[in-house]
Formats: C-alpha cells, sequence, structure tokens
C-alpha cells in the first residue's frame, strides 16, 4: 500500500469515527432529553380580550383613553350624553313623592272610614234604642203608628248603612293591608322606576370592568351607539396563557401539571419562560372552526389533526417580559412525569375571573330614595 493510498485509508477512518461521534452524540441526548420532550412551533399566546360594550343607547360625548393606554378597573373610558336621562330620573324622582303622598292618603282614608263606622254603629245603637222604648207602647197607643213606623225605618236604614260602611272600610283596609307607606305596591313601583332611570344614567359613564390595554378602538365622538355594540377591546395582559397545537401522535404522554419551556420570537431564545400544562382541549382545532370537517365523504385523504394544549405561564415572568396576544412561540413540554391526568376530574365551581363594576352601579340609589319618602312620607311611617 503506498502513501496515498495510507493517507485515503486514514482520511475514511477519521471521517467514519466522526460520523460515528456525532450519531452517538445524537442518540445520547435523543436517549436523554428528546425523548423526554414534546416540541411544537405551532403556538400562540392567548388571552383574555373583554370587549366594552354599552348598556344603554346614547351619543358619544366624550372618549378618555385610546389604544395602547392602560386603564384601571372601574375607570371611566367612555362617556354617553346625560341629558335626557337627568330629565328621566327627575321626572321618576317627582313620580315617587307624587305616589308616597298619595298612599298617605289611603291610610287617612282608613282612619276615615273607622271614624265613620264609629258614628254608624252610634247611629245604629240610638235607632235600636228607639225602637225599643216604641215597640212597647205601640200595643197601648202610647205612640201612633206612624211613629212607629218612622222609628222602624230609621233602624233598618241604621243597619244598612252600618253595613255599608264596614263594607267600605274593609275595601279601604285592603288597599293598605300588610304594608306601610314606604312598603307599599305603588311606592315600590315608583322606586323601582327611580332605581331604573338611576341605574340608566350611571350607565353613561361606562367604566373598564378589569384593568388592561385598551386596543381596536372604533367609537367616535358623536356617534349613536347601542347596547352590546362593541366600542374597544381591554387586553388584561396579566391574564395570558400558551395555546399549543400539538400533533395528535405527541399527545400520548403529555399531562396535566408537567412542565413547559417556552421561548417567543420577540424575545429570542435569551428568554425562556416557565409554565405548566393546565389541560388538553376536548377537540381537535378543526371541530371547532367556522366550517367543521365532513369526512364521511368519498374522497376522504386522513390528515394528522392537532389539538390545543393549554400551558399557564408564571405571572412574575410576564411582568419582566411582557407578551401580547397571537405572538409566536416555541414550546417544548418535559414529559418525564406520565403519572398525571391527561383530563381533569375536578369541576370549576368558583368564578376565574370576575368584576364588581356593574354591582356598584345602584350605590346611592337608596339614599335618594329615603330622602324623598321622608319629605312626602309625613306622620305614616
Amino acid at each position: 500500500m503506498n502513501n496515498e493510498n495510507k493517507k485515503g485509508h486514514r482520511v475514511l477512518i477519521f471521517t467514519a469515527l466522526c460520523f460515528a461521534s456525532i450519531g452517538l452524540m445524537v442518540f445520547l441526548y435523543w436517549l436523554g432529553v428528546l425523548r423526554f420532550e414534546e416540541y411544537t412551533n405551532d403556538a400562540y399566546v392567548n388571552g383574555n380580550m373583554v370587549e366594552l360594550t354599552p348598556q344603554v343607547p346614547g351619543i358619544v360625548a366624550s372618549i378618555n383613553a385610546d389604544n395602547t393606554d392602560l386603564v384601571e378597573e372601574n375607570q371611566v373610558i367612555i362617556q354617553l350624553d346625560k341629558t335626557d336621562y337627568i330629565l328621566a330620573l327627575e321626572k321618576s324622582k317627582h313620580n315617587l313623592g307624587e305616589t308616597v303622598r298619595n298612599v298617605a292618603v289611603l291610610f287617612i282614608e282608613v282612619e276615615e272610614r273607622e271614624a265613620d263606622l264609629k258614628s254608624k254603629r252610634a247611629d245604629l245603637q240610638r235607632a235600636e234604642l228607639d225602637y225599643q222604648n216604641r215597640v212597647n207602647l205601640l200595643p197601648i197607643g202610647g205612640v201612633s203608628r206612624e211613629e212607629f213606623e218612622h222609628v222602624e225605618a230609621a233602624l233598618v236604614s241604621a243597619s244598612a248603612s252600618l253595613e255599608e260602611s264596614v263594607h267600605v272600610l274593609q275595601a279601604a283596609t285592603i288597599k293598605i293591608q300588610n304594608t306601610r307607606v314606604s312598603t307599599h305596591p305603588l311606592v315600590m313601583q315608583a322606586i323601582d322606576r327611580v332605581k331604573d332611570d338611576y341605574l340608566n344614567l350611571k350607565r353613561c359613564d361606562i367604566v373598564s370592568p378589569v384593568r388592561g390595554y385598551i386596543g381596536n378602538r372604533s367609537a367616535q365622538l358623536g356617534e349613536s351607539v347601542t347596547p352590546n355594540q362593541p366600542l374597544l377591546a381591554i387586553i388584561p395582559l396579566d391574564e395570558l396563557w400558551v395555546d399549543a397545537n400539538f400533533k395528535e401522535t405527541q399527545l400520548a404522554k403529555v399531562r396535566i401539571g408537567q412542565s413547559v419551556r417556552v421561548t417567543s420570537d420577540i424575545y429570542g431564545g435569551g428568554v425562556v419562560f416557565h409554565g405548566k400544562v393546565v389541560g388538553i382541549n376536548p377537540g381537535t382545532g378543526s371541530v371547532f372552526s367556522a366550517l367543521p370537517p365532513q369526512n364521511a365523504t368519498g374522497n376522504w385523504i386522513k390528515i394528522v389533526q392537532r389539538v390545543p394544549v393549554r400551558i399557564s405561564l408564571d405571572p412574575e415572568q410576564l411582568k419582566k417580559n411582557p407578551l401580547w396576544l397571537g405572538l409566536s412561540l416555541d414550546v417544548k413540554v418535559d414529559i418525564h412525569d406520565t403519572k398525571g391526568e391527561m383530563l381533569t376530574d375536578e369541576s370549576q365551581v368558583k368564578p376565574i375571573y370576575e368584576t364588581k363594576v356593574y354591582s356598584q352601579q345602584e350605590e346611592g340609589v337608596m339614599t335618594i330614595v329615603d330622602k324623598i319618602i321622608r319629605e312626602n312620607i309625613g306622620r305614616y311611617e
């Protein structure tokens, strides 16, 4: 073997050893790392996108925040013209005062009917005495037949008048039975109208139900808006998660609670987000699309489906390195531990998200109502 052949042989051996070493390292890396990971780059940032909508119709009179602005919970974002609602509230307040006075009159009428009943009972008692005095004198001629007939008619009239007074009192009593002026049905209806108009006035201030950033503002000054019309979106960037779309062939060892490493295109590999598997969607992405697939056809072709896996993120990391809805991510799930469940067996009984801004809208209305009742009720509490 000449020198050139020996040299070529050594190069061939070296090359083979290099490929073998690389193959061994790849195998060892797969054995120790890759086989315990499921990877996808079909993953995106998802989160709550709260659409701000009016609760009452009106004209946009003021816009207090714009796209990219940070707003706090219960902050007034848009104001509608209040003129009509102020007038409606004043009208319902006047109506409540009038109703309280009218109902108080009903209580006075009962007292009048009770007094009238006492008077009618006295009249009947007097008529009975007159009748008893004369009925014994009639046989002996102590009274004339005409006088006796007048007394007898007066007794019948007094008895009928008493019966009528009893019925009138019963009718008047039924109107106020088991109630006071402030709790009378007519007053309660008037109070409800005040509450409705007060709420409508308060709802002219359209407030943010959450803390977040504004996006997609469509509301314009002077625009006539209606209930349920989207005006803008508020995105709480501290309530984000990842929807990672894994192939169905990758899900066999994915379990709830497994740790996840997430990197984003915006930060690159220099920032690694740590998360956990929260759950696996109960259907493939195509099932929930606008046009679900119809596989029972003659030209069916099998396609590997993708299933969204929900992954939670560390809130502290999100504060330091914020993410935005829709950003692309790379996701690696550590599948070392497969003891967990693929689907949760615990039902959700508490609210995941909630706001109190709408339950606070009635605050202050009862102060107005109580003041109106006190000013008009008189002594009939």
